[in-house]
């Protein structure tokens, strides 16, 4: 016995699944978000996913150049025979940790380690951490205090030097990872931020500052470690933050990483940083002197005092003069003037133009050695 087919009903079914198949489609259109610009959600995902990816590059790029610094000091006892006699302080042969900080591998073939000077100034001893956890002695190469500048060495087995970037061509606006070891514990942390400022000075934290200001979060522990671009390149030295509690408030400087280079090429070569010295006090030029000489203000330095017996004083610079231009570059304020001076060679002839009253004059001058009283000299 045959059965009969209900065509009818069969049509049904199949024209629901199939309506159903185009409004499920249909709705998936309408449940996604829009964007302002026309861009739906999952586009705005997979920029996001895009983002991730190159944050993980420029990480894992730095990962195995970063290091943990161990500050170790001797232990230390009074001694003496009774309490009103006369006291001594010995040394035991014994360390305990005197602080902690971050550093990179900056030359991987002579194992040389880039890191701050605060971070291994009070010690006598010092314990990199690589990243593959080998603890290793390292020797102090040389430190400059005036830029917070310190290279250590270790052995140079396996290791992975840091690209280096060229911070000059660093923007505001860039996005930038910090890379350290905050409060001594947290191995190999990596903060996301942009940088938020550059050639940030007179703030006191060293004498020669041009600092990259970051919003990446920077702690106690970071001092020393990289702030990378998103290639993974070095384009600054974690240094220090600015802030009421102690910790991250959204402020931190990098020293860039140019100028830490030329200090850290000079401590490998010389073990000591030799500075130039033109032998003047310079301050920003007033409101009336850049009205008067037709200059925008902010450009040129004014010079406050001339160093008796220095290479300014015999090239015939007077207390009054304006600077506006050393070397052939243009001085955009005082704080142009030490920091490019401290780099050249002494011996260095340097030609300086400079205003005096109305008048422009150019004068030749040999760059000297910066004296280690420089500050206390006289001066007119």
């Amino acid at each position: 016995m045959s059965r009969k087919h209900n065509w009818p009903l069969t049509a049904g079914i199949v024209l629901g699944v199939v309506l159903g198949v185009v409004v499920s489609k249909t709705m998936d259109h309408w449940i996604t978000p829009v964007r302002a610009d026309g861009r739906d959600g999952h586009e705005g995902k997979k920029v996001a996913t895009e983002q991730s990816e190159i944050f993980r590059y420029a990480a894992k790029t730095i990962a195995p150049t970063v290091v943990n610094v161990t500050t170790m000091q001797r232990k230390r006892y009074v001694v003496g025979d009774g309490f009103w006699e006369r006291q001594t302080i010995q040394e035991t042969k014994e360390f305990y940790p005197r602080g902690v900080g971050s550093g990179f591998v900056f030359d991987a073939a002579n194992g040389y380690i880039l890191t701050n000077n605060h971070v291994v100034s009070e010690g006598s001893a010092w314990v990199v951490r690589l990243s593959d956890k080998r603890e290793i002695e390292a020797t102090l190469v040389g430190t400059d205090p005036q830029t917070d500048v310190a290279v250590l060495k270790i052995d140079p087995a396996n290791l992975t030097a840091a690209p280096l970037g060229n911070s000059e061509n660093v923007e505001v606006g860039d996005w930038v990872l910090a890379v350290g070891n905050p409060f001594g514990m947290l191995e190999q942390t990596v903060t996301a931020g942009i940088i938020s400022a550059k050639g940030r000075r007179g703030y006191g934290i060293t004498n020669y500052e041009d600092f990259l200001q970051t919003d990446a979060a920077i702690n106690m522990g970071n001092s020393g470690g990289p702030l990378v671009n998103l290639n993974g390149e070095v384009i600054g030295i974690n240094t220090a933050i600015f802030s009421h509690s102690g910790g991250y408030q959204g402020v931190g400087f990098s020293i860039p990483i140019n100028q830490a280079r030329n200090i850290a090429q000079k401590l490998i070569k010389n073990g000591k940083v030799t500075r130039g010295w033109l032998g003047v006090k310079v301050q920003e030029m007033t409101a009336p002197d850049a009205k008067r000489l037709n200059l925008p203000l902010g450009d040129g330095a004014s010079v406050e005092g001339v160093f008796l017996g220095g290479p300014a004083k015999l090239a015939g610079i007077l207390p009054g003069d304006i600077l506006v231009e050393i070397d052939g570059k243009p001085v955009h304020g005082s704080d142009d003037i030490p920091n490019a001076v401290a780099d050249m060679e002494p011996g260095t002839v340097v030609k300086v133009v400079f205003k005096r009253n109305d008048e422009t004059k150019r004068a030749s001058l040999k760059v000297g050695v910066q004296p280690k009283d420089w500050q206390t000299k006289s001066r007119e």
